[in-house]
């Protein structure tokens, strides 16, 4: 796109964008301080101890509230352009999370994170494929849900999808059993969270390797704890994501091979793994990683890590603008899931999906609580 182009798309992108600073700035400086204030039952803060909200839940409720009522299950032309940027929102915040962590902190991770989440993946894979078998879907649809189930969700179906030539109609179908579970996920994760006591390192830990999707991951670590800094529920939910996200070139590899090596007795042509890995790989693993080498680097000041000094002023600064921009972002994600379409995802893909996303939730849990003793912070 030339500069010339942008400046033209740049009008189009202002009404949407605007609705969704709109929206947050709204929740943040009025609705969340009242739920704060407000005394119900004769106990100030009622609304927000017994039901954990906060500007991150509203956001994604507000955006709800748009997309099926106001906008009657489809945004507008007038918003659209604007709302699709929720997506490089969020992908920008997850990038600046990045100033959250050292290289000496994430190795401090441990052999015990990797091995969990190495193995979660590949459980995952192994279950969908199986299930898939036993359903009787089509070998596309299967290989594209088992790295959407096993990954990070919509990223992980779009980038599987060209090498085994699935329709548009199985990406969509994986992407709605996706939304449909994670909006489960994300707002019932913080209440068992809080109900079982877990800690910001633990419930980041289950999250992170339990929830499907990137998106969601973020959004239920910010209900349970909307601090964003070192420690904190989405800074270990984010890591552990993104450890999950770097295996996605060869989670695609190992779904390509299954599924060409099934394509018995038919013809057709392989498809260049290596560029499909360069063209589809999420770019904001990369800039994250990068962020992280230039905090380890000292470009930002002291991060403020437990028992270390405190925050430079920059990454203060960088911590209050990711609060704005997840904020914007989860607006713009909650306008993006109709409860029509989800409706319409039925079947056997979405039984997989559900069967699937119910047991790594479940276990991952499981899991968690087990070796809470052994989960190293960061």
């Amino acid at each position: 796109m030339t500069d010339i182009d942008f400046y033209k798309r740049l009008p189009r992108v202002l009404p949407g964008l605007a609705l969704i600073v709109l929206t947050m700035v709204v929740i943040r400086n009025w609705i969340e301080p009242w739920m704060t204030d407000a005394v119900v039952f004769g106990q100030k803060g009622w609304l927000i101890k017994v039901t954990h909200l906060n500007y991150i839940l509203l956001g994604i409720i507000a955006g709800l509230l748009y997309r099926n009522l106001l906008f009657r299950g489809r945004i507008p032309a007038l918003f659209e352009d604007g709302f699709k940027l929720s997506r490089l929102l969020i992908k920008t915040g997850i990038i600046l999370l990045g100033s959250l962590y050292t290289v000496q902190a994430i190795v401090q991770l441990g052999a015990m994170a990797v091995l969990l989440i190495g193995g979660f993946v590949i459980l995952s894979l192994v279950l969908v494929l199986w299930l898939g078998r036993v359903f009787g879907l089509e070998r596309s649809m299967t290989a594209v849900l088992a790295n959407a189930l096993s990954i990070c969700g919509v990223s992980a179906a779009v980038a599987t999808a060209p090498a085994v030539e699935a329709k548009a109609s199985h990406v969509a179908y994986a992407i709605a059993t996706i939304l449909g579970f994670g909006i489960l996920t994300m707002f019932i994760s913080p209440f068992i969270g809080h109900a079982l006591g877990l800690t910001d390192l633990q419930y980041g830990a289950w999250v992170g390797t339990g929830i499907l999707n990137s998106g969601q991951v973020l959004a239920a670590a910010l209900a349970f704890n909307p601090q964003v800094t070192p420690g904190s529920a989405v800074s270990v939910a984010e890591i552990w994501n993104i450890m999950r996200v770097i295996s996605i070139p060869f989670a695609v590899f190992a779904v390509t091979l299954w599924y060409w090596s099934g394509k018995t007795g038919e013809t057709g042509e392989r498809k260049g793994l290596g560029t499909l890995l360069v063209e589809k790989f999420p770019v904001f693993v990369i800039g994250f990683l990068v962020m992280v080498l230039l905090t380890s680097l000292g470009a930002f000041g002291d991060v403020g890590l437990k028992g270390g000094p405190a925050a430079s002023d920059t990454i203060k600064m960088l911590r209050l603008w990711m609060t704005w921009i997840f904020g914007f972002g989860l607006v713009g994600l909650g306008a993006y899931i109709d409860f029509k379409e989800l409706a319409q995802a039925g079947g056997a893909p979405l039984k997989v999906g559900l069967l699937v996303g119910v047991t790594k939730y479940v276990l991952a849990l499981a899991v968690v609580l087990l070796i809470r003793d052994y989960l190293v912070a960061i």
